[in-house]
């Protein structure tokens, strides 16, 4: 029961620390200073693969070039796509001729004088991050914790050892 419990807190103890990272990241989505975006297939390669998690800022659209990656809007989420070309318009105004890869079609984008561009990377992560969000695989997890909590919490700790006597 003693090693049980000690897995269980360790495990907790990684369940935080992960969970203090994606609370920071969703406060900085909300507060509009960060966006985390999912590399969702190999498109990007070799900067970023599949399953990529990337943190995304605004940096300045003056500052971006031809072949850098921009996260998009694309059916509600952002999605990152290279840039194709970069047209200065009105002041302060960009067009972004991105695509997904060398073999899809170019669209335009407008953007202010800031655009999203990837600031961090984190690989492999994207896809267990996504997966977790998903209530068939979130709800289990969120009683798996629950359970390892009860073991914690409501385990027996081990008895001290008794007080030896010296006669």
């Amino acid at each position: 029961m003693i090693a049980l419990r000690r897995i269980a807190i360790a495990t907790l103890a990684l369940l935080a620390a992960a969970a203090a990272v994606a609370a920071v990241l969703w406060a900085a989505a909300l507060a509009g200073l960060a966006h985390p975006v999912v590399v969702a297939t190999g498109a990007m390669q070799p900067s970023y693969a599949a399953g990529d998690l990337l943190v995304t800022t605004r940096v300045p659209t003056a500052d971006l070039a031809e072949g850098d990656v921009v996260s998009v809007p694309s059916g509600g989420t952002l999605v990152p796509e290279r840039i194709v070309a970069v047209e200065a318009l009105a002041p302060g105004s960009w067009s972004l001729s991105t695509a997904a890869d060398a073999t899809e079609r170019v669209s335009e984008h407008r953007v202010g004088a800031e655009a999203w561009a990837p600031t961090l990377r984190v690989p492999g992560i994207g896809a267990v991050a996504a997966s977790v969000l998903e209530p068939k695989l979130g709800l289990p997890l969120l009683a798996a914790v629950g359970l390892l909590l009860a073991v914690v919490l409501f385990a027996k700790s081990p008895a001290a050892p008794p007080a030896r006597r010296l006669v």
